[in-house]
């Protein structure tokens, strides 16, 4: 008996040595690894920022084929979301910040504890990218520092793991088409134009979104059909009066810039665009890919030239999508210089 009791004495007192041990241990980590992906940075970045993606190359999907994710409203840049059930626990992963081949930042949670930190960051090497994946944060809990005291450490725990995402993603980068491609933003002078356009107000989701406008490009189609319109009376476009994120509400106009008068078409509301200086990018690539990427680059080119913005912006779409190839389909996006 005294021999059980000696060895359950010494097995209690491992245990809180163990637990001790585990309290000591720092809360806090800042775990990162770099690769170099021979693609465009373009491509890199469009990969990650498309969070639908993460099923392909993300290294807890080699781990747990129990996984199963549900993909928010929005799965591509800020606002990007989606979360996950697994035989481990419930998590969560949003996009709360991106420049357009540059950064990345995301939370990523799981169950009810408070999220962590994620940041991507994108260099451009001759040609090559250069991929830096990190991960950080201040209080970890408990639980987590116990797996990690058990691994060595957070470096030992989380560096492998990272590493082997940062291979899927390089093999899964080389296996993807590269859907866009975007033009240097540049400075250009417009003249005064006629818009005509059907309006609409809907929230910020790309799906709704994209409804709107495949109708309605349709819709256009048919009217300047109708009214004899030839490719020189007119150029389709959308006309954006509102984006508020916060609000998650957008306003714009689906329709054409005229060339020649002509009667308003029922329905539709006639706005005279002011000429003038425009920060202009052109997209390459079909509708609906890297719209939003090219907007963010436009942005960009805003804030690092210090140049202030105001609505309405408008896209033009240049091409006859039905007459050139599917990369070729080129949409000019023109921000207005205060």
């Amino acid at each position: 008996m005294k021999f059980l009791k000696y060895t359950l004495l010494l097995v209690l007192a491992l245990i809180l040595v163990g637990l001790l041990y585990v309290a000591m241990f720092p809360s806090n980590y800042d775990v990162s690894r770099s690769k170099l992906i021979k693609q465009p940075i373009t491509k890199v970045f469009n990969t990650v920022n498309d969070l639908r993606t993460w099923e392909k190359w993300g290294p807890w999907h080699d781990e747990d084929s129990t996984i199963v994710v549900t993909y928010g409203k929005i799965t591509t840049g800020v606002g990007a979301s989606d979360s996950w059930t697994s035989k481990d626990g419930p998590g969560s992963m949003k996009t709360i910040a991106a420049k357009a081949n540059k950064s990345i930042r995301q939370e990523l949670r799981f169950g009810d504890y408070e999220p962590s930190d994620i940041i991507w960051n994108f260099e451009e090497v001759g040609g090559d990218t250069k991929v830096t994946w990190r991960m950080k944060e201040d209080e970890a809990p408990f639980i987590f520092k116990f797996f990690s005291a058990m691994s060595g450490g957070w470096d030992e725990m989380l560096g492998p793991m990272i590493d082997n995402g940062l291979n899927n993603l390089d093999r899964v980068v080389k296996d993807m088409p590269n859907p866009y491609r975007l033009s240097a933003t540049q400075i250009v002078k417009t003249t005064d134009k006629v818009f005509f356009g059907y309006p609409y107000t809907t929230k910020i989701d790309q799906t709704e979104i994209q409804k709107v406008f495949t109708e309605n490009m349709i819709k256009i189609s048919s009217l300047t059909e109708k009214l004899g319109l030839k490719n020189d009376d007119f150029t389709p476009a959308a006309l954006y009066q509102k984006w508020d994120e916060i609000a998650g509400e957008t306003k714009f106009h689906i329709g054409f810039f005229l060339t020649k008068e002509l009667p308003l078409p029922e329905g539709m509301e006639k706005i005279n665009v002011k000429g003038g200086k425009y920060a202009m990018l052109s997209k390459f690539g079909d509708y609906g890919k890297g719209d939003y990427e090219a907007h963010l680059v436009v942005g960009e080119y805003l804030k690092i030239n210090e140049l202030e913005t105001t609505f309405p912006l408008y896209e033009l779409y240049v091409n006859d999508a039905s007459k050139v190839k599917l990369e070729d389909i080129q949409t000019d996006i023109y921000y207005p210089i205060k």
